[in-house]
């Protein structure tokens, strides 16, 4: 078997000595280039909007980043910690997620209320889903003030929505109180996360759904359709109010208006009859036998046309003497 030589014909073998002095030039700059990449690695980074970076230098923290762009720190001695503090995340209670289906979690969706309802006769049970919103609004207690904020979260945000419910009576939290509890338990939630340093800003608490156990769930839409029935009446009786109360306005000026214009009317009566007899007593007290006198033929002449007959009585008799027939 003939063996042919590489390097026959106009090729040579390598300079190995050549070789060995390129490597022993070369190596330096190259493992500087692999340091200053290392470096460099570990010392700049990028700082996003809505990012914070809380640096730590041998596991203590030295500074909090805010401001995005590119950033510098000491290789190796410092660590950076990012956080995003823009974005809102949500975490659900009593019901999950799970390949693209809700998926019930009984431990945490069946509370206790404030007491039994005579219409479920359910011992005062309810059913609910919670969703709470939330944001960290200081990076540094958020990572190192709290072990396991998350975990933590989620045990208080449990704590509160079961004592706020256990505060409400069946009917209310199924119907018309919603609202107030998701205020109590975010009010609740928050004081609990500020205490704790926990870092965290509660931006929404809602309840999802509520609904009595399935055993009475019948009984407790009845009596949600009756109360239906009475906002709807309410709102009925409201609106019959708001056209009732003008036209009663209205009938009261106007009863008031025609008041006031008798008692004006008589009023005046009454003074003139006054101005009328005052001054009949003076000139009475000027000349009494002429005002009797005339006094006496003004009441005669405003009684006799009111008289059909008139009888005179003889003087030592008793006899009636019928002598005058007014009325004919």
């Amino acid at each position: 078997m003939n063996t042919q030589n590489p390097f026959q014909g106009n090729m040579k073998p390598p300079d190995m000595d050549k070789v060995r002095k390129a490597g022993r030039r070369y190596t330096p700059i190259i493992a500087g280039l692999v340091v200053l990449l290392v470096l460099a690695f570990n010392s700049i980074y990028t700082l996003n909007n809505g990012e914070e970076a809380v640096i730590t230098r041998f596991g203590k923290h030295v500074n909090t980043e805010k401001t995005p762009g590119l950033k510098f720190k000491m290789p190796f001695a410092e660590t950076k910690h990012i956080v995003d503090v823009a974005g809102v995340q949500r975490m659900e209670f009593g019901s999950t997620m799970r390949n693209g289906v809700y998926v019930d979690i009984p431990e945490e969706a069946i509370m206790l209320t404030s007491e039994e309802s005579r219409e479920s006769r359910s011992n005062g049970l309810v059913k609910a889903d919670w969703v709470i919103q939330y944001r960290v609004k200081n990076s540094y207690d958020y990572l190192f003030k709290v072990q396991s904020p998350e975990r933590t979260l989620h045990s208080v945000t449990q704590a509160a929505y079961r004592r706020v419910t256990a505060a409400y009576p069946l009917d209310a939290i199924l119907t018309d109180r919603k609202d107030d509890m998701q205020r109590e338990i975010l009010r609740d939630l928050q004081d609990i996360c500020d205490k704790y340093e926990m870092g965290i800003l509660i931006t929404a608490v809602q309840l999802q759904d509520a609904s009595p156990p399935d055993e009475v769930r019948e009984s407790f839409l009845d009596v949600t359709r009756a109360l239906e029935d009475k906002i709807a009446k309410t709102n009925q009786a409201e609106r019959y109010e708001n056209e009732q109360l003008p036209l009663a306005d209205g009938k009261a000026a106007a009863v008031k208006n025609e008041a006031e214009a008798y008692k004006n009317r008589r009023v005046n009566e009454a003074l003139g009859v006054v101005a009328r007899y005052n001054a009949i007593l003076e000139e009475y007290k000027n000349q009494p036998d002429v005002m009797r006198t005339r006094l006496y033929l003004e009441m005669i002449r405003e009684v006799l046309p009111r008289i059909e007959k008139v009888y005179f009585l003889e003087q030592n008799s008793g006899n009636l003497l019928e002598i005058l027939h007014l009325g004919q």
